[in-house]
């Protein structure tokens, strides 16, 4: 407001005087000190006390200028009251919500599923319902004690239900597994209710690519947590494991098929998985898989995949 001061002032400065301040003066004297004008003879009258009188010159109208400058100067002043006020405002410090299922709070100080707002306009929440996760998905969810939302989880969940291609990054511990899991199950679900899709034998819907048999198992273990109450099928085929139990597995209806990349497509250079109704795919760690030379693996899976994945 540094500028609307000098404005301020110089308008200030700058209005015309629009009253005169002039005072004139009249004496009236005594008439017998007066000297008679030739052959007049006063008659005897009181004398008269000294009188100061004082007039007003008269206001003259203001002009188009006068007018336009006192407006200015309005309009500033209340630029000048609007930004004291603002200035005087205080603004609260942000409380610190704990989650209720783990207690954890962010590198800020805040929980991870409190609503806040984030830098770009992200707003976190405090239950999965919010992120539109089916009352199936949920039961699941309290079957497994879990309450509140992590961020990632705040990104990725709306995103695949809305059926959007996302890359999702967080640290170790974050929820990402449940960020992708939970909605591509709903999906799942949801694709049964509206196009009357069914499990079948080697033709799984959705596949989960991941970089080590340890990863394969740790993603599984949680698909099998959803399945309980969710009611889908998935099963695991990792490199370091017998073939023969696999194929077992791929020959029952299934929906999901998490793996590693080489022995997922062994199976299907062997005729126990399709390609047929694949129609999400998902790479867990997949700047890991990169750096260990699975590429090549990963665009030969994908090259024959002509639907949208995520």
């Amino acid at each position: 407001m540094g500028t609307t001061g000098k404005a301020l002032t110089f308008s200030l400065l700058s209005l015309p005087k629009r009253f005169s301040f002039h005072r004139p003066l009249y004496v009236s004297l005594p008439l017998n000190l007066l000297p008679p004008p030739n052959g007049f003879v006063y008659p005897k009258f009181r004398p008269l006390c000294t009188t100061t009188t004082t007039t007003t010159a008269p206001e003259t109208a203001p002009d188009e200028a006068t007018l336009e400058n006192t407006k200015h100067s309005i309009l500033l002043e209340r630029l000048r009251h609007r930004h004291l006020k603002e200035s005087a405002k205080i603004t609260p410090p942000a409380t610190s919500v704990v989650s209720s299922s783990n207690g954890k709070k962010s590198k800020h100080g805040e929980s991870e599923g409190s609503k806040k707002k984030k830098g770009g306009g992200l707003e976190m929440v405090s239950s999965f319902w919010e992120l539109g996760l089916s009352e199936e998905v949920m039961g699941a969810l309290s079957e497994m004690g879990i309450s509140a939302p992590t961020e990632i989880q705040c990104i990725g969940i709306p995103a695949v239900l809305e059926g959007k291609s996302v890359v999702l990054g967080s640290h170790t511990g974050s929820g990402k597994t449940l960020a992708y899991l939970l909605p591509l199950v709903q999906l799942l679900r949801r694709d049964e209710t509206l196009h009357g899709i069914l499990m079948k034998p080697r033709r799984p819907r959705a596949v989960v690519l991941c970089p080590t048999r340890e990863l394969c198992e740790q993603v599984f273990r949680v698909t099998k947590s959803v399945s309980h109450h969710a009611r889908f099928r998935t099963t695991m085929v990792s490199g370091g494991g017998r073939l023969r139990p696999q194929e077992d597995s791929l020959n029952s209806p299934i929906d999901m098929v998490v793996g590693t990349p080489g022995r997922i497509l062994q199976h299907i250079e062997e005729g126990n998985m399709v390609y047929g109704d694949i129609r999400y795919v998902v790479l867990d760690e997949a700047d890991t898989m990169f750096d260990r030379g699975f590429g090549p693996d990963i665009r030969k899976f994908l090259a024959p995949l002509k639907k949208p994945c995520i």
